[in-house]
């Protein structure tokens, strides 16, 4: 049997017109309020690029199939799921330069965060072992908020990702 995470895949297409103009090629450096420092890429309406800088994650650097969501102008939710089962969802406020973040950490990803470090294109199979421990709902929650540092256009130091990459 091959590894088949997504059973059911939201198709819903993002606003084309309002994602080129506030998010398409946008970079985001940002603090959470609890020290933990990220930075993400959007490179296209299908993609995130990231890399954490700080807490217990640090050391990540990863991209992801993400489905962008626009609320309404310079508001916008990003969701996600990663290799080592955890969901992120994030509501990203331009305007007010706040990130709100939930994450749903697998049992597996929270308990061996030196396990979910690296590269996926080197580590993706360490970080599938990590979906495998526990049960679905085995989960550490976590509701954060951010703030944005910095915005910009471009990848910055980030790696280069080949957008035609499998994400799980």
């Amino acid at each position: 049997m091959t590894y088949q995470p997504l059973v059911g895949v939201d198709a819903a297409q993002t606003p084309q017109r309002e994602f080129e103009k506030e998010l398409k090629n946008k970079h985001f450096q940002y603090t959470y309020d609890n020290g933990w420092k990220y930075e993400f890429h959007v490179p296209n309406d299908q993609r995130i690029v990231y890399s954490i800088h700080g807490g217990p994650m640090a050391g990540r650097h990863n991209f992801q199939t993400c489905y962008y969501q626009r609320v309404r102008e310079n508001l916008w939710q990003a969701n996600w799921l990663e290799e080592t089962g955890t969901v992120v969802s994030l509501i990203l406020d331009i305007d007010n330069r706040r990130i709100t973040t939930f994450m749903a950490f697998s049992q597996g990803h929270w308990e061996h965060p030196n396990d979910a470090h690296g590269d996926k294109r080197v580590d993706l199979d360490r970080w599938r072992g990590l979906s495998k421990i526990g049960i679905s709902t085995n989960r550490y929650l976590i509701t954060e908020q951010a703030s944005i540092d910095e915005i910009f256009e471009g990848r910055g130091d980030l790696p280069e990702i080949s957008l035609d990459l499998p994400t799980l």
